[in-house]
């Protein structure tokens, strides 16, 4: 559905993506490479965001960092819009808060991980002070392109919904390599939120869009930028070339010459032979495939949707999880024959084929507790590149 307002193409969304981290620099935004040529189109405010992220302690003690930056549009195709660019991982306790995995309720009231929203909400006076402010001089109402990277990205998520509650704003949302934000419900909150103006880009190998795991998902839409699917964490920079998010969208002048994917909601029934374990890789390809297997069996088990609206303490869903795949062991032998074929694959996607298998809760939890780690892994170290 049409807001009225023209779309970012990937490379103006992509520069933005990166000159939100020149934000947490000196000098901020104009000591970015990128300032001379998206200043010809836009100005920058001179406030900049600040955000505080990490630990509980970083929080108590108001550790703050630039987070972003807010550019309107000159007279053009983009004249009295803003856009809100937001960055990603910049410092070590930065990842604290990308991997930290508890739920809280964001401001469209559904289920969130609870580390992009504690540093979004340290966001919030800033963008409510400034966004108030031009909103009264709005006859139209206000026009908002919401862009990230990374973290940026789950934060620019959480924005796009804020802005559109607060404001009534027209909002479109562009996000390069972002993680999972929220249930399956605020993924739904979102795009209505954004009359389903999202453009959330990928290379197919970057480990950060596959966290958090399953019940976390993303809106369904993807825009594929690079198709190698080899899980690498070069795959998840912004500025280098091999590929780098940059790169890539310099490739392609609109969204509609960018290959599509999408994210499984149980389109097919996926099972897993444990004699067939071996095919299993390390690749993103692998990793949503196991998903879309486990998302089966709880389906068939008829679980998936009292998991699916549990929003307690994130490890606590994992173990019900594992308590479901264990349950079924004991209930015939076909779902045992499911169960094994799933840790069968888990292990030898994590480089452990010829571990074997044991049919227990234990083992079950060790074995998920294993993929999420893996897949965790992979992510800390893309955010360290």
């Amino acid at each position: 559905m049409s807001t009225g307002m023209n779309t970012l193409t990937p490379v103006i969304a992509a520069s933005f993506a990166e000159i939100a981290y020149a934000s947490s620099r000196k000098n901020g935004v104009v000591s970015s490479e990128l300032y001379k040529d998206l200043n010809v189109g836009f100005s920058f405010s001179d406030a900049k965001l600040d955000g505080v992220s990490g630990s509980i302690l970083e929080r108590v003690f108001n550790h703050t960092t630039g987070f972003g930056c807010i550019a309107k549009g000159k007279p053009g195709p983009f004249s009295g819009d803003f856009v809100l660019a937001l960055r990603g991982t910049e410092k070590k306790r930065d990842i604290i808060t990308d991997l930290h995995c508890g739920v809280s309720t964001c401001a469209n009231d559904q289920p969130v991980h609870a580390g992009f929203n504690n540093t979004f909400n340290s966001l919030k006076k800033q963008l409510e002070d400034y966004f108030l402010q031009v909103s009264k001089q709005s006859l139209t109402g206000l026009n908002i392109h919401v862009v990230g990277h990374s973290l940026g990205g789950a934060l620019a998520n959480l924005a796009a919904n804020w802005l559109k509650k607060r404001f009534k704003a027209n909002v479109k949302l562009y996000t390069f390599g972002a993680p999972r934000v929220g249930y399956p419900s605020f993924a739904l909150k979102t795009i209505s939120a954004t009359n389903n103006n999202i453009y959330r880009c990928v290379h197919a190998g970057d480990p950060v869009p596959l966290v958090p795991v399953w019940p976390f998902v993303h809106t369904e839409d993807e825009y594929i930028l690079h198709g190698a699917p080899t899980i690498t964490a070069k795959a998840h920079s912004m500025t280098n070339e091999t590929p780098g998010y940059l790169h890539t969208a310099k490739g392609f002048r609109s969204y509609a010459a960018i290959n599509k994917g999408k994210e499984s909601r149980l389109r097919q029934q996926v099972k897993l032979d444990y004699d067939l374990r071996l095919q299993a890789k390390p690749t993103t390809r692998w990793a949503r495939k196991i998903g879309e297997a486990i998302l089966t069996h709880l389906h068939a088990s008829g679980r998936l949707h009292a998991i699916q609206a549990d929003i307690s303490n994130t490890l606590t869903v994992y173990d019900k999880i594992a308590k479901v795949l264990a349950d079924s062991i004991d209930i015939s032998k076909g779902h045992a024959a499911d169960v094994k074929g799933i840790l069968g694959h888990i292990l030898a996607f994590c480089g452990l084929p010829y571990k074997a298998v044991e049919l227990s809760y234990k083992f079950v939890r060790s074995t998920l507790s294993l993929m999420i780690a893996t897949l965790t892994k992979m992510a800390s170290l893309a955010m360290k590149v």
